[in-house]
């Protein structure tokens, strides 16, 4: 068994024999080098992440929180019409990709990532495609690859680099201060344009930024947040798997280590100011800013919103004084560890560990898969031909896999939302739980530890409720009743065989 297949689950491990098998029958043509890409990147250790949304969405912010490390520049309008990669590398570097084909290698900022002045890359930003960031960064080991893309303000301003890198990647965060039908509606149209490669609505999750911004941007956002959320992961379903709020600028500065005594020290100073007079001051960034009467300096005040926001030096003072009232002194990195809690970055980590992580072999292997159907194509002769066409027909054998199949329900939620599809209570919840379960027996509202005859026994019942609806007068309802029937289908015979 290869480095690769080692390295992988049992799909990724599938692909990587098949394509192990092939590799000796091709030439040294264009379907070797796309068999050999594939097993290039199924040897790597993580998961890529594409981070994308519309332009000064707080994607690259969101990016640094995730990274916990201030890697991804927030505030050069340039570096945001970038595509920037971030990956693992004990040496901190930059490589430069140029559209005419040139790459080369500069040194990073002090500590990693991207430099403030672009001059530093050494090209003209109009002459790069993309940067690859390597950085010594535990995230970046074995958990994933990220890859922060240009906003998208409009379809037709998501050029051919920035629809590749989204289209190489295995999953996307879609970021959006304010989701809106035009969401639904561009993630729709990069679905259909980057499905060949692997982009599809099982492996994106909604991230709403910037919440702290919400209502007056000083009082607590969590409430409407979560209502936000809610209402926009019904638009987005099918197209995304949910939608989690986020304060970004608070989970970045929660996360990282830019945050300093000195900031504590400065909140303090605050926190003993009356809070009434504290609300009134830090109203309006205009009025925080000619607090001249305060207890800090114009460049303490300047430095603190840079880093918390209206809403995070709110909370910041709000846990000192909890802190005072129980004879106690918050150290900073407990101050952190509160604000950490309030961004909601750990709800989003816990997501992308559970759903995107945690599905990562069914998401590089969806991607591996899609490659190399487009490779099988290329055959230069009859013998090549012949190869990979064998090569296809195995592929659409692993295609039948339950955890693939299971990717075919998605757009099912979709149509619910939008009620394109109608289906009484009980068939929705069914619906629900085949196609978001992450075991056969989730899948089939069974707990855990149900055995294989369990299994094979709810899915046959679940094989009959779906049969049932397939002469049903409504089309929708016959198409994904269909669907659900083939997939239960896929669940009994895992089962009947002991799995993989």
């Amino acid at each position: 068994m290869t480095a690769a297949a080692q390295a992988n689950g049992v799909l990724c491990s599938r692909v990587c024999s098949l394509c192990e098998t092939v590799r000796p029958l091709l030439g040294s043509g264009a379907a070797l080098c796309k068999v050999d890409a594939v097993l290039d990147r199924l040897s790597e250790p993580a998961v890529r992440i594409a981070v994308g949304g519309r332009l000064k969405a707080g994607k690259s912010t969101l990016v640094n929180a995730l990274l916990g490390q201030r890697l991804a520049a927030t505030d050069v309008l340039e570096c945001t019409l970038l595509v920037a990669w971030f990956r693992y590398g004990h040496q901190n570097r930059i490589e430069v990709r140029c559209h005419d084909g040139r790459v080369y290698q500069v040194p990073g900022e002090p500590g990693g990532g991207i430099p403030r002045d672009l001059s530093k890359l050494g090209a003209a930003r109009k002459e790069i495609a993309e940067l690859v960031v390597e950085v010594a960064n535990q995230h970046l080991v074995s958990a994933y690859t990220i890859v922060d893309t240009p906003g998208i303000d409009s379809l037709t301003g998501l050029d051919d680099i920035a629809l590749a890198a989204l289209a190489r990647a295995d999953a996307l965060l879609y970021v959006t201060p304010l989701p809106g039908e035009s969401d639904k509606e561009a993630l729709d149209e990069l679905r259909k344009q980057a499905q060949a490669h692997g982009i599809s609505a099982v492996n994106v999750l909604g991230v709403l930024s910037r919440i702290d911004l919400h209502g007056d941007g000083i009082s607590d956002p969590w409430p409407d947040a979560k209502r936000i959320a809610a209402r926009y992961a019904d638009l987005l379903a099918g197209v995304a798997i949910g939608v989690v709020p986020v304060a970004g600028l608070l989970a970045q500065t929660a996360t990282g280590d830019e945050f300093t005594e000195a900031d504590t020290a400065a909140l303090r100073r605050l926190a003993a100011v009356n809070e009434d007079d504290l609300r009134t001051a830090i109203f309006s960034l205009d009025t925080f800013e000619a607090w001249t009467d305060g207890p800090l300096t114009r460049s303490e005040r300047r430095r603190l919103l840079a880093l918390l926001g209206r809403y995070g030096i709110m909370a910041g003072c709000s846990a000192i004084q909890g802190a005072q009232a129980h004879g106690r002194t918050l150290a900073t990195a407990e101050l952190l560890a509160v604000l950490r809690s309030q961004s909601g970055i750990d709800e989003l980590a816990s997501r992308v560990n559970a759903q995107l992580i945690g599905s990562a072999d069914r998401l590089r292997a969806t991607a591996a898969i899609a490659a190399l159907e487009h490779a099988s194509y290329e055959g230069q002769n009859p013998a090549e031909a012949a190869a990979l066409e064998s090569m296809r027909a195995a592929l659409l054998q692993l295609r039948r896999h339950w955890l693939l199949r299971q990717a075919r329900l998605i757009p099912a939620l979709a149509d619910l939302a939008s009620g394109q599809l109608q289906l009484h209570d009980e068939a929705v919840q069914a619906l629900d739980c085949l196609a978001l379960g992450d075991s056969p027996a989730s899948c089939l509202r069974l707990p855990g530890a149900a055995d294989e005859g369990a299994i094979r026994h709810a899915a046959d019942e679940q094989i009959r409720f779906w049969q049932e609806r397939e002469w049903w007068p409504s089309l929708s309802v016959r198409r994904w009743a269909r669907e659900a029937r083939e997939f239960c289908e896929a669940l009994y015979f895992e089962a009947e065989s002991g799995g993989p």
